[in-house]
């Protein structure tokens, strides 16, 4: 029978086991929460110290960042060397400036038709990522409804100029008045989301400026009254394609791209960021980098270092230029006007392209036929760019 000595001896185990079970418990919760501090840590050092992300890249080297969710404002950028280029009261063809201005490699990438909202943020996107600056020839109508988007524009240290206030080529080709009256309507939409900074009075003919076409005649008229007005103008002497014939994909916006910038010391690249346009922001990376890897650094179109007019002028920059291509944007504006919002015709891949996120109409850009291309031969300018004559 068992003694009350051996009842107590049990007690004693049960009481030595109770607390044997609080240890183990114990340390295992300690154990547990040890390493999730560590791993807090390591988290924390591993964040705070990736390499080069405190570093910014020098300027023009093409590098990979991660863009910050938010943008915070800075001021454009003043380059002191495009102060030395002639007044365009004197000459306002930018194009034949630099072609003149004796720099090296120097590619200046331009979209057209903006802004919009879906593609113009991709657009941004991949110049931040690729650290590469660039000239947006905005619609001052589509200014005014994507103040936002312009504004971005403006404080990612890019270009905006001009490409006029509806882009509807009858009422802004319809005299050198109404033609100015866009211009000016336009700066005026530039300067309010550039916090009031006066803009560098450039811009874009939609269409082009080229003597051919239906309204050759009045643009040519036109430069004149821009010379009054002091303002530059500016065409291109490469382009991806985008609004050249049928619809291309990336792989053929760059191809494009390839054909018609080869041989030129300086390139001035036609691009759209109008609405339609998907397949030129899914092509834009492998465009800088294909740049990038022939030498050409990037540059806002503000960004000349003219050197030596004299020394370049006698000799075209251009040594080669592709013949199947041409620069000049086939014209085919709309008659049609909706009540809700201003007309802007932007060159599409088909007639009446309909823009969904900006209301406009956009036009048809064909490449010429063979029946054209017998009667057309293209030729190219002192500064570069394709012309039909």
């Amino acid at each position: 029978m068992p003694t009350a000595s051996d009842f107590e001896s049990r007690r004693r185990e049960r009481r030595r086991r109770e607390r044997l079970r609080k240890k183990r418990i114990r340390a295992v919760i300690i154990l547990i929460a040890l390493i999730g501090i560590i791993a807090v840590i390591c988290l924390a050092i591993s964040t705070c110290s990736k390499p080069g992300e405190n570093t910014p890249p020098s300027d023009n080297t093409i590098t990979e960042t991660s863009a910050p969710e938010t943008i915070s404002p800075t001021v454009a950028p003043v380059f002191e060397n495009s102060l030395n280029i002639p007044s365009p009261t004197e000459e306002n063809n930018l194009l034949q400036i630099i072609a003149d201005s004796g720099q090296k490699k120097r590619c200046y990438l331009t979209f057209d038709d903006g802004p919009t909202q879906n593609i113009t943020p991709q657009i941004l996107d991949t110049l931040r990522r690729y650290n590469a600056k660039a000239t947006f020839f905005q619609v001052g109508s589509l200014i005014d409804s994507n103040p936002d988007m312009a504004r971005r524009v403006y404080e990612e240290g890019h270009l905006i100029a001009n490409h006029s206030y509806g882009h509807n080529y009858e009422k802004l080709y319809a005299s050198t008045d109404a033609f100015i009256t866009e211009i000016e309507q336009c700066e005026t939409s530039i300067k309010n989301v550039m916090n009031g900074e006066e803009p560098f009075k450039l811009m874009r003919f939609p269409g082009g400026s080229y003597n051919a076409g239906d309204h050759a005649a009045i643009k040519q008229d036109c430069k004149e009254a821009l010379k009054e007005h002091g303002f530059y103008y500016i065409d291109w002497n490469s382009l991806n394609g985008d609004a050249e014939g049928k619809s291309k994909n990336a792989e053929e916006l760059l191809e494009y791209l390839k054909q018609t910038s080869a041989g030129y010391n300086n390139l001035i690249v036609l691009m759209h960021d109008a609405s339609s346009k998907q397949a030129t922001a899914d092509a834009l990376g492998p465009i800088i980098e294909y740049l990038s890897s022939q030498g050409y650094t990037f540059h806002r179109l503000d960004d000349i270092d003219y050197q030596n007019a004299s020394l370049s002028s006698s000799t075209p920059q251009s040594s080669t230029s592709p013949s199947s291509s041409s620069n000049v944007e086939t014209e085919s504006p709309t008659n049609s006007t909706p009540s809700t919002a201003p007309t802007t015709n932007t060159e599409g891949n088909s007639a009446n392209e309909s823009d969904s996120s900006s209301n406009t109409s956009s036009t048809s850009t064909a490449a010429p036929t063979p029946a054209q291309s017998a009667t057309q031969k293209p030729s190219t300018s002192s500064t570069g760019a394709i012309i039909i004559q």
